[in-house]
């Protein structure tokens, strides 16, 4: 009986182990929006093609039952994203709001087959299809991942959690409001220990901490002044305090991830709308986009009004909806098929170039639409950027040269639908997910 009882003290002991370096491995993963702390920037090294055409190094291409722009999410030997059908599928003919459909979709990394779909039905009436809705839909949002359950925020029918063989958990509600253009959902979860942190800025003018294991409210921030806010909040630890920082219009703010309590905040020139995620550096983020076309650099920590005390510097820099990278003291972005480069520390432009083919490369073949709007924001991967186009087109440029240099260009035939999402990595693989498709690319 004392063996036995050992036996089984020893076991729980290893169970919990297990658990909690899972725990932590996923935490470095790429099981949110932008990866690891949605920093775009993979911590592995994956060794992946630097080119790709028609079908050479394509592991495979699925067709995603209906469309999307959320981003896919890895996870061990699993790969999940989001999409939509029922209604906003055809311009012409969009159909009624009260059949849309919303999937969480399991796959298989090795062969993409499915493993399970997980279906929603639309309990709340979304923004209807038209006008800039129409270029991203109903399917916005990047699913998370704790490693032991998935989390999805379904615009205006809330946020749900699924475990891993798509049984739902939980639903909760957070807000059946809308953006003042109605544009629709778009920002992403991300989990903080055991609080998952939601931007309702649009649905509930609202920031939100739930319970992961029970999807219950702990902590709300509300303010009308989130509203056209579509970010992703990130992490940022200093001096032993954690902070979430987020982006809304005119303002970056940081709160208490487990009480809700505002820590400080500071003015920021991006108004109107904030699209892009901060970009965030060695405790300092970096907030880009509005109407205007401007950038600031934050030092975080401190207390209240930090904007006199911790704005590092702010800049005239043009950007889109994409999120910058920050790599190796600069930032890189690209928006309507420019890349551009600015100097971290300053906010001083380096370069600004239009992406095209390399000197000694063919332009790929096929007639594609223009890249305006690009919405997928850069990763870096085995010390090289990839910009996804919504064209279709991927270029690979070169990190820390003074000039654009482009190290390939690389497009997906057959294949005329828009690329919004952000490609994934996990399994030494790339995930590149359009409208219509998911694409693995790999040696």
């Amino acid at each position: 009986m004392k063996s036995f009882t050992l036996f089984l003290t020893l076991s729980l002991s290893l169970n919990s182990l297990s658990l909690i370096y899972a725990q932590t491995e996923h935490q470095d993963g790429w099981v949110r929006f932008r990866g690891p702390n949605g920093t775009g920037v993979a911590t592995e090294t994956i060794g992946v093609p630097l080119s790709w055409n028609g079908s050479a190094h394509i592991r495979w291409r699925i067709e995603l039952p209906g469309l999307g722009s959320s981003s896919p999410i890895v996870l061990g030997d699993k790969v999940f994203v989001t999409s939509y059908t029922g209604y906003g599928i055809d311009k012409a003919n969009p159909g009624e709001p009260n059949q849309l459909k919303r999937h969480l979709i399991c796959l298989k990394c090795s062969d993409g087959s499915e493993v399970w779909r997980a279906t929603v039905d639309a309990i709340n009436e979304e923004d209807p299809y038209q006008g800039f809705i129409q270029e991203h839909g109903y399917a916005s949002s990047t699913p998370v991942s704790d490693g032991t359950s998935v989390y999805v925020f379904f615009g205006k029918d809330g946020v749900f959690a699924f475990d891993l063989e798509g049984n739902k958990q939980w639903q909760t509600s957070v807000g059946t409001q809308s953006d003042p253009a109605k544009w629709g959902g778009g920002a992403s979860c991300m989990l903080v220990d055991d609080v998952l942190v939601v931007n309702a800025g649009n649905e509930g003018r609202a920031i939100l901490g739930l319970s992961k294991s029970d999807g219950k409210e702990i902590w709300r921030v509300e303010s009308d002044g989130f509203a056209n806010s579509w970010s992703t909040p990130c992490l940022v630890e200093v001096a032993g305090r954690k902070e979430i920082v987020i982006s809304v219009p005119d303002k970056i703010i940081a709160i208490d991830p487990l009480t809700g309590n505002q820590l400080w905040w500071a003015k920021s020139p991006v108004s109107n709308t904030t699209c892009p995620s901060l970009a965030l550096g060695d405790n300092v983020v970096f907030a880009m986009g509005g109407r205007g076309g401007q950038a600031i650099a934050v030092r975080c920590g401190g207390t209240g009004d930090v904007s006199e005390s911790h704005t590092v510097w702010q800049a005239a820099l043009p950007a889109g909806i994409g999120t910058p990278l920050f790599a190796n003291g600069r930032l890189y972005w690209n928006a309507r098929g420019i890349g551009y480069c600015a100097d971290a520390e300053t906010g001083e432009m380096i370069y600004k170039d239009r992406l095209k083919p390399g000197e000694d490369e063919p332009t790929p073949e096929g007639g594609r639409r223009s890249p305006a709007g690009d919405y997928a924001s850069p990763i870096s991967v085995d010390g090289h950027l990839f910009y996804t186009l919504r064209n279709g087109m991927v270029y690979i440029v070169q990190a820390d040269t003074d000039t654009l240099k482009v190290v390939s260009s690389n497009a997906f035939d057959d294949d005329d639908s828009l690329f919004n999402a952000t490609p994934a990595v996990g399994n030494g693989e790339l995930y590149f997910r359009s409208e219509k498709f998911l694409y693995c690319i790999g040696k």
